[in-house]
């Protein structure tokens, strides 16, 4: 039988991740409304998720936290989607990459409101900037591990694993920022066999 204290502790954690994930979700929606989150005051942010501006203070140490927070929380569901196509690169198969590319662009599609945050505060927060490369290069990590992965296996090209997953990483960041967070839905299909098609054939043998 779990302890009191246990289970004193895990109802702590899960209040305080609620109310972190409130507090997300408000400074989402003010973005997605139109505000810039450079010029969005504590105070705003602590109303929108209707909280006092001491509360905010408890669960971040200031803006700043809040980004990097949601910088993690962005880049972790990428390396989850990402994730089964990472683990299978050696087995050259197109359908397993679509899917993981149409994945990725669900998380831009979903949480455009984050990734426009987190640039904008990288603008100017030298810790999220710093906190943002770091994730990115787990990324790049990752995706050159899957390079090398179906190098090893004999199903891709002879590219530089290093340079080739930091382009395809930054690419598809540049994409997810630049197109997935302005299009119409509708026209992400088009953009998610793109991606495919320029992946597969950069990486993978005829």
């Amino acid at each position: 039988m779990p302890s009191v204290t246990r289970s004193n502790k895990t109802a702590r954690k899960e209040r305080r991740d609620a109310m972190e994930q409130r507090v997300i979700t408000a400074t989402e929606q003010l973005v997605r409304d139109g505000e810039s989150f450079a010029e969005l005051s504590v105070e705003q942010l602590a109303s929108a998720a209707g909280i006092s501006r001491s509360t905010f203070y408890v669960h971040f140490e200031d803006k700043g936290d809040l980004a990097r927070r949601m910088t993690k929380g962005v880049i972790a569901e990428l390396e989850g989607v990402s994730g089964e196509w990472w683990a299978t690169a050696d087995r050259a198969d197109r359908e397993q990459l679509r899917t993981a590319v149409n994945a990725i662009i669900d998380v831009y599609q979903r949480r455009g409101a984050a990734f426009t945050t987190v640039s904008q505060a990288a603008a100017y927060d030298s810790t999220v900037a710093e906190e943002l490369r770091g994730l990115m290069q787990r990324l790049i990590v990752a995706t050159r591990d899957a390079i090398e992965l179906g190098q090893a296996a004999g199903v891709m090209r002879p590219v530089e694993p290093k340079e080739t997953a930091a382009v395809i990483t930054w690419m598809i960041e540049r994409v997810g920022h630049q197109l997935l967070r302005q299009t119409d839905p509708s026209g992400h299909a088009k953009i998610a066999d793109t991606l495919t098609d320029i992946i597969w054939s950069t990486l993978y043998r005829a």
